[in-house]
């Protein structure tokens, strides 16, 4: 027999074997699941749009793994805590941090202090939705568009989380695109938390995803102001969009574009870095089924919480084309007016 021959034998025959062990480590990371606990973190508190949905997608994912998924609330900071916590937990494939991409993103982008994560590095499951967010204000606020927050004088109160939490991040950026005076107030648990404090007269507005801004508008709890984006909301589509309101200039359009473009990031779900490659396999398989299934979707659809989901390739891709998105004089723009200008 040449050399030739015994080569491409050999060749063959770890083909071969190779070949038989992929579906065999399949099928022991399909067993390590079953039966076991996965905890599904959020990085807010209950009550908002985010806990709705955990609990809504939660069972479906506990059926694709033959286990048990448990919803876990671990706010503050605006998700820091979370996000700090499950980037450093044991790689074992049992934990999965559902938390909103857009304010992750810019933490990391501006460099926030005691952001000890990366999400590049974090490993992608995909995302559930995104959507247009809007400006929200009380039914008995004075402001009930834009020139409303402008006259002289006039300060504007928005509630969020964390510096960087969503809700105050998107605030900020919205007073400094649009000059005005305003004063973001922190330590809320959850955008259901902020709406009730408008409803005590605490607050003036919340910057929130149209998902949200449709339940509380829905009951007169808070009116929809703008969307802070290039589009309408599909939700709300009475609502004009802040580029209809009146004339925004270009530094103010480019600040609102960015802002845009993180939301686009949305609801995402990631794991911690370093988990087994076959049981991340099926942890993407799980979250695939879960938020292809035509039953979730219809369900979504009755309770208006919608699924448009992305995998687990183009979250990454996204991800990593956010964090790259905006210079170095840009970056410490935003970074003033999240961090420090409206405090």
């Amino acid at each position: 027999m040449s050399t030739i021959t015994r080569a491409r034998l050999l060749a063959a025959a770890l083909a071969a074997i190779s070949c038989a062990a992929q579906p065999a480590r399949a099928d022991a990371a399909r067993d390590f699941y079953r039966g076991k606990t996965v905890h599904l973190i959020l990085g807010v508190g209950v009550g908002g749009g985010f806990d709705n949905y955990a609990h809504m997608i939660a069972p479906h994912v506990a059926r694709e793994l033959d286990a048990n998924v448990v919803v876990e609330a671990m706010p503050g900071a605006g998700q820091l805590v979370a996000l700090n916590r499950v980037y450093a937990a044991v790689p074992d494939g049992l934990t999965i941090l559902f938390l909103n991409g857009t304010p992750a993103a810019l933490g990391q982008l501006i460099g926030q202090d005691n952001a000890r994560y990366d999400l590049t590095k974090m490993e992608h499951l995909g995302i559930v939705n995104s959507s247009p967010w809007m400006w929200l204000a009380g039914p008995k606020s004075k402001i009930t568009k834009p020139q409303d927050a402008m006259v002289p004088g006039r300060k504007v109160l928005w509630g969020g989380t964390g510096p960087t939490g969503g809700l105050s991040d998107g605030a900020s950026i919205t007073c400094e695109a649009l000059r005005l005076d305003c004063k973001v107030i922190l330590g809320y648990t959850s955008s259901s938390d902020v709406v009730l404090a408008i409803e005590r007269g605490e607050l003036d507005s919340i910057y929130v995803s149209d998902g949200s801004s449709l339940h509380y508008t829905q009951d007169k709890r808070v009116n929809a102001i703008v969307a802070l984006a290039r589009h309408r909301s599909k939700l709300l589509p009475d609502t004009p969009t802040i580029f209809e309101a009146g004339e925004v200039d270009a530094r103010a359009a480019a600040m609102i574009d960015f802002r845009s473009a993180l939301d686009d990031l949305g609801r995402i779900l990631v794991t911690t870095p370093g988990v087994p490659a076959d049981r991340l396999a099926v942890l993407r398989e799980a979250i695939h089924k879960t938020l292809t299934d035509p039953d979730l979707i219809a369900e979504g659809e009755r309770t208006e919480r919608f699924i448009d989901y992305r995998d687990a390739a183009t979250a990454r891709d996204m991800t990593a084309k956010a964090l790259t998105s905006i210079s170095g004089a840009e970056k410490e723009a935003v970074r003033h007016a999240v961090l420090d200008k409206f405090r």
